[in-house]
């Protein structure tokens, strides 16, 4: 009996496993994402860089793109939502450099290169993956998951108006 019931156990844990992710995970994996941008600011104003980096964001979309064709996802789907990250991650440097302004820190950073720039790609890479699991388990985001996502998103720089442009774009993403 005892080994019956071990058998029976250990299998249902290895089907939890493989089990594809849900959309709070998903949506989790993508704030953690953008909880970095913060550092990323504060970063670029202590090495005066600006912002917005324009032949920065073409790789980051390429390389991007890429790992999520190689993940299963359509990539001209895909492009758009990390065109949409993209937006939400300036807007969040721009709100909070503004906010430097008026209410300087003597906190430091995250060093972008050896810190910040290698936990973007790996969660970007498992945003992939788990995007990739949850459409091939027959997930599909949807309206009703919205309430969710922009809950979960909780940086105070965020607006509902970047939560949506996320939202919508992350609809948006398909399999190959």
């Amino acid at each position: 009996m005892f080994k019956t019931v071990t058998v029976l156990v250990v299998a249902l844990l290895s089907f939890n496993v493989f089990a594809a992710p849900t959309p709070a995970e998903i949506f989790s994996t993508i704030n953690q994402r953008l909880s970095y941008m913060e550092d990323v600011a504060l970063y670029k104003a202590i090495h005066r860089k600006p912002i917005e980096d324009i032949e920065r964001e073409v790789v980051v979309i390429d390389k991007a793109s890429q790992s999520a064709a190689q993940k299963g996802l359509d990539k001209q789907s895909v492009i758009g939502f990390f065109k949409a990250q993209i937006s939400a991650a300036k807007a969040i440097q721009y709100r909070y450099r503004a906010d430097l302004l008026s209410q300087p820190t003597t906190a430091q950073p995250r060093d972008l290169k050896t810190v910040i720039r290698p936990a973007l790609i790996t969660l970007g890479n498992q945003i992939n993956t788990d995007i990739a699991a949850y459409l091939r388990d027959g997930g599909h985001f949807s309206a009703s998951d919205y309430a969710t996502f922009k809950t979960t998103l909780n940086s105070k720089y965020l607006i509902d108006a970047d939560k949506k442009a996320l939202f919508q774009a992350l609809t948006q993403i398909r399999l190959q």
